[in-house]
């Protein structure tokens, strides 16, 4: 989910943010870049990561490197991966890696294959609760054959194999002697006090920290990723998206992330400022409670509804034209291979919402402007987060185009806390205007909508055809076996609309023109950032 907090922009928050950038300036290290972000980039450890951290991939070194390539993902070899080569057993289901020669950790103990077999038995845990104990879902065992060699034996050919092998590793000497538990974890020194000793493998490692207030790395010489461009990458922590965009608007940081895609626009028709986009990974909707709206007549209501909302003119209205673009159903223009031309986003047709309503018995009889059916009138409440200014500006559009049809909305803005409580643990909702992030794995559409219990199947959908079209996709041997399953799956549920899909939409990120060198797509902001460079 994609929810920005902005606390109130402050003369004080904007004068700490000058100062501190006039003491990085006289610093003796000038091939230094300073970054803006909204929050604190999270544990400094794979193991402890409760969601994708952008930064522990600068910190540890996987066994491969992903990229994006021509919309999809890809895994190769570079010097961003611990492996020099792979290779895979005749049936697809033993994938060995073989290590490079001479890697050793920041501390100059020697990288090999007990510290892969430690990270992935680690993290396979249930009990120490890691993200990455779904890579043991198709997993049977980790196995060092040698020094340099470790083997992965899946259970089966399967889609996401480079993918669940490819995390990243952490040291086995230095974590190794610790009780299995988050806790101990969470209590060593490396992290509670995190700096230079901390043993990590990737072009970078921790200079110091300030906790609320910055992240700095430096150089580590020892890395097999060779040094970066950089002396220094200091992350600033500045909550306010305003005083973040003050503060590369008179050069206190050379790069923010994220910026508001209402301050997007402007921002980047600033001299010496452009605005760069990681793709559509994102999407708002609104999610019809289907335990409500079967009894307004199903299908046909919530087709009329989704025809009464302009998608274009809320785009434009919010000036978003740049950064979104209407959705068709849930697959993200990210994956063409996905998508089926003939399924568009639905057009804003109130006459023919209307109609279909209409159809299902629903008529003004009382002509007060909104329909009813056996005294009863159409009424519904809408939820949103109050603290995401897009989609509560979007909602106070929506609630007045659906009364142009004669719908009654009442806005409900929740505090952020609050609505994900309403919606995805009570349950308790009419409309819910919210919205989701696209995983690179075509599989989040099971997450989001099948089972029918599963965790983010916010509306109770429900479908025959995607009973049938999941599993065959989850078992495809190749990405290249699922598509078709996956694509028939897109076309299913655009067609049963348990959301009205809205849009999809990119992060934005500002950077001075004296940046060069990023690789900025669908894997993130930082993913090459040893390769930046800053002219001063």
């Amino acid at each position: 989910m994609n929810v920005q907090i902005r606390p109130l922009l402050t003369l004080v928050t904007a004068f700490a943010v000058v100062q501190a950038t006039a003491a990085c300036e006289d610093s003796p290290l000038q091939n230094t870049i300073v970054i803006g972000v909204s929050s604190e980039p999270g544990e400094l450890l794979p193991a402890l990561e409760t969601g994708p951290s952008s930064i522990n991939g600068l910190l540890y070194l996987g066994l491969n490197a992903p990229s994006w390539n021509d919309g999809m993902p890809d895994y190769s070899i570079s010097e961003m991966s611990l492996a020099e080569r792979w290779e895979l057993n005749e049936d697809s289901t033993v994938l060995v890696y073989h290590l490079r020669q001479d890697l050793v950790w920041s501390d100059g103990e020697p990288i090999d294959a007990d510290d892969v077999v430690f990270s992935y038995q680690l993290v396979g845990r249930e009990d120490f609760g890691s993200p990455y104990q779904s890579f043991w879902e198709e997993l049977d065992s980790v196995a060092a054959l040698d020094d340099r060699r470790v083997a992965f034996y899946f259970k089966r050919q399967h889609p996401r194999m480079f993918m669940h092998s490819g995390m990243s590793i952490m040291p086995q000497h230095v974590y190794g002697s610790l009780p299995a538990n988050r806790d101990a974890f969470a209590s060593h020194a490396s992290i509670v006090n995190p700096g230079p000793e901390t043993v990590v493998s990737g072009p970078f490692k921790i200079g110091s920290v300030r906790s609320g207030e910055q992240l700095e790395l430096i150089p580590n010489p020892s890395s097999a990723a060779g040094a970066p461009k950089l002396d220094r990458a200091v992350f600033r922590v500045i909550p306010d998206d305003a005083t973040r965009v003050l503060a590369i608007k008179n050069g206190s940081v050379d790069v923010i992330n994220p910026v508001s895609l209402t301050d997007a626009r402007a921002l980047d028709q600033e001299t010496g400022i452009h605005v760069r986009t990681t793709g559509y990974r994102y999407y708002d909707f609104v999610a019809w409670n289907s335990a409500r709206y079967d009894k307004y007549g199903g299908q046909h209501v919530k087709r009329a509804l989704s025809y009464a909302i302009d998608r274009n003119s809320i785009i434009d209205g919010l000036g978003l034209e740049d950064y979104a673009t209407p959705a068709p159903g849930p697959l993200s223009p990210l994956f063409p291979a996905l998508i089926d031309p003939s399924v568009r986003p639905d057009p804003y047709l109130p006459d023919s919402a209307r109609a279909l309503l209409a159809a299902v018995g629903w008529s003004d009889s009382d002509g007060d402007a909104t329909l009813d059916r056996d005294g009863e009138p159409f009424a519904l409440v809408l939820v949103t987060d109050a603290s995401n200014t897009r989609r509560s500006s979007a909602a106070e559009i929506i609630q007045a185009q659906l009364r142009e049809i004669g719908i009654d909305v009442t806005l409900r803005m929740l505090d952020r806390s609050a609505a994900i409580d309403l919606i995805f643990n009570q349950n308790d909702f009419d409309a819910a205007l919210f919205g989701f992030s696209v995983t690179l794995n075509f599989d989040y559409l099971t997450l989001q909508f099948w089972p029918v219990d599963a965790p983010y199947n916010i509306t109770g959908y429900t479908s025959a055809a995607l009973d049938t079209l999941f599993p065959k996709a989850l078992e495809a041997g190749t990405p290249a076996e699922a598509i078709p399953y996956w694509r028939a799956a897109g076309v299913q549920i655009a067609h049963d609309r348990p959301y009205a899909f809205l849009w999809f939409f990119t992060e934005t990120v500002g950077m001075s023109d004296r940046v060069s060198g990023a690789t900025i797509d669908i894997y993130g902001v930082y993913q090459n950032l040893h390769e930046w460079t800053i002219d001063r």
